[in-house]
């Protein structure tokens, strides 16, 4: 899993600012173009160190983006997108670019967080360029999100003092062009640890018994079976968001739906005594994980990758909401769980998925006795 948790700050600027993040992007944009079609073309620089990758990037892209904080930043992503297609088999050659515009620079203390995307309180400050690629520093106007309010204060006041750095990006979603000006709608990405995040939000200190919640994680729903120390089940539970199905509807109230979703089974399993969560262990967490590079064969044919990139990140939310309540985790090897169990289905009167939720917390059992 991730050792940091993303936190997104929505994003809006108009006229000269808004046409500086757009070129901004545009050339980072143009930055990884390069570095891709330069890696098609020497194909022995996927297994570069990262460090080595970065330098050459630095060499190859000064002419396109004259920052080096920006394109070391680029190269990040186009270097960890490489690692993780080169671990599935997939053959570079193949891999294209999306219609994506971002920008984003790694963190450093000494320099209060961010240099680059620097964040203070309600605003936000971003070296930007324009089209004849001269630089200037922005100030945004921003809101910082109610749920993550605290957290981010917390950023600031840290960054500003030095004590900590935090990975920031830009995401331009939409761009307006208008005869006398423009619009450009997006968000501010940051990146904090996690022990950070937990630390701040934590809002249990320890759980109230000793039972295992089993947690199954489907497209529309998500189940908790809880068993205590003998194995027997104790209570179900579940969190329907079927309308986040619906064509058309909206990405970022699906999601946060469906963190609503996860808050409310954590929340019920930490009164009925959990103390341990076991997941199915996401074994295809090594997907491209970039949602900016294309490529139509990252799995077999019978694979599902849409709802398997789905349940896995919902997996990954999971894994780092629950030290917020207290608890531990462990993954449970995911075989099984869901076919073959309709004579167990009988027998508890149960669903499959709550069944599946069941299975999975006598294996988190089994894995919790033998640590």
């Amino acid at each position: 899993m991730s050792e940091y948790v993303t936190l997104t700050i929505p994003l809006s600027a108009s006229g000269e600012k808004a046409r500086r993040i757009y070129f901004t992007s545009w050339f980072s944009k143009l930055v990884a173009h390069r570095l891709l079609s330069l890696v098609k073309q020497s194909p022995p620089l996927v297994d570069f160190h990262e460090r080595k990758f970065q330098t050459i990037a630095r060499k190859q892209a000064r002419d396109i983006l004259p920052n080096r904080r920006y394109i070391d930043g680029m190269a990040k992503l186009v270097y960890s997108t490489l690692q993780s297609a080169k671990k599935l088999g997939v053959d570079i050659q193949k891999l294209e670019l999306s219609d994506w515009l971002l920008f984003q620079c790694e963190g450093e203390k000494d320099k209060k967080g961010n240099q680059n995307i620097r964040l203070y309180k309600d605003k936000v400050e971003v070296l930007t360029f324009d089209y004849s690629k001269n630089p200037e520093r922005i100030m945004l106007d921003i809101k910082f999100p109610r749920g993550y309010r605290m957290v981010l204060d917390r950023v600031v006041e840290l960054s500003v003092s030095g004590e900590l750095a935090y990975p920031a990006r830009v995401i331009v979603r939409e761009a307006n062009f208008y005869p006398h000006s423009m619009h450009v709608f997006g968000e501010i990405q940051v990146m904090i640890r996690l022990d950070f995040y937990h630390e701040v939000m934590k809002r249990f200190e320890s759980p109230l018994g000793d039972n295992v919640g089993g947690i199954d994680v489907n497209t529309d729903r998500i189940n908790l079976a809880v068993v205590n120390r003998s194995g027997e089940l104790l209570d179900t539970y579940t969190v329907w968001f079927s309308e986040i199905t619906a064509r058309g509807f909206p990405k970022k109230k699906a999601w946060s739906l469906l963190g609503e979703s996860i808050h409310k089974v954590l929340k019920y399993a930490y009164y009925h005594g959990v103390s341990t969560i076991a997941l199915e262990n996401p074994k295809v967490l090594g997907y491209l994980k970039y949602y900016w590079i294309r490529n139509g064969e990252r799995c077999g044919k019978d694979y599902n990758y849409k709802v398997a990139t789905f349940r896995n990140s919902v997996i990954e939310k999971i894994v780092y909401k629950a030290p917020l309540y207290g608890f531990d985790v462990v993954f449970v090897n995911p075989a099984g769980t869901s076919t073959g169990t309709k004579a167990l289905q009988r027998k508890l009167g149960l669903d499959k998925h709550t069944t599946s939720a069941y299975l999975i917390a006598l294996r988190g059992l089994k894995r919790k006795k033998t640590k």
